[in-house]
């Protein structure tokens, strides 16, 4: 694969705390704060408050979805960089601790998604199903039609010094098969005490979700270059 070309896609963090009633003067005062951020304010349910923003230029959505047993951050089709990204969520997450009164956070899901390209300009299903998988098109004739996506997956379990576990789909690009799509989906399942230096340690675990896919699984790709 073509390491320089990968583009981030979505970030996403999940953060779990203890079942909690969230006021709606709360989650109001919440929505004043980062107002800068978000411009729309929605309540589904009572137990949901959705923030969010569309950018009509660039088509990137923002989202923060408060639940009664979690905060979701959501920034897709983006450009951003990750530490762009992280500049704007390290300070939606504090603001939304200390407003919602939240005490500490089970476990977090973090979610990572990049397009690439292998390199040479293959096409992607042909990198990934023939080159990396070995097929070649006289196993794939009993489908009795054409491949339009090919992909992998991988599940990496905790270690007993490292309890995170990691979920890595690779994947052609369906709607241009030239780019391949990648995502690791990360849970790091210890309790989280928040402390004072609670936001660094969330954001060595998006750090970590994104370096395992950014550099372990082009490492991988790397191989089957030619």
């Amino acid at each position: 694969m073509n390491r320089e070309s990968i583009t981030p896609l979505s970030f996403i963090i999940e953060l779990l705390n203890p079942p909690m009633i969230h006021p709606v003067d709360r989650t109001l005062k919440l929505f004043a704060e980062l107002k800068d951020i978000y411009i729309n304010c929605n309540r589904p349910t009572d137990n949901v408050t959705e923030f969010s923003r569309l950018d009509k230029n660039s088509q990137e959505v923002k989202k923060l979805i408060v639940r009664s047993d979690k905060i979701i951050l959501l920034n897709d089709f983006t450009n951003a960089t990750l530490d762009a990204f992280w500049k704007e969520a390290g300070d939606v997450i504090k603001k939304s601790v200390t407003i919602l009164n939240i005490p500490l956070f089970f476990f977090r899901q973090y979610t990572v998604r990049f397009t690439a390209t292998p390199s040479g300009g293959k096409d992607s299903r042909l990198f990934l199903g023939h080159v990396v998988c070995g097929l070649n098109e006289d196993k794939l004739k009993t489908f009795g039609r054409p491949i339009h996506g090919f992909g992998l997956r991988f599940v990496v379990p905790p270690l007993q010094q490292e309890q995170n576990e990691y979920n890595i789909r690779i994947e052609s690009l369906l709607k241009e098969t030239s780019k391949m799509f990648m995502e690791n989906q990360a849970r790091f399942l210890a309790p989280l005490q928040l402390r004072d230096n609670y936001l660094q340690d969330i954001k060595r675990e998006i750090d970590k979700t994104y370096n395992f896919l950014k550099d372990n699984m082009s490492n991988f790709l790397e191989q089957y270059n030619v």
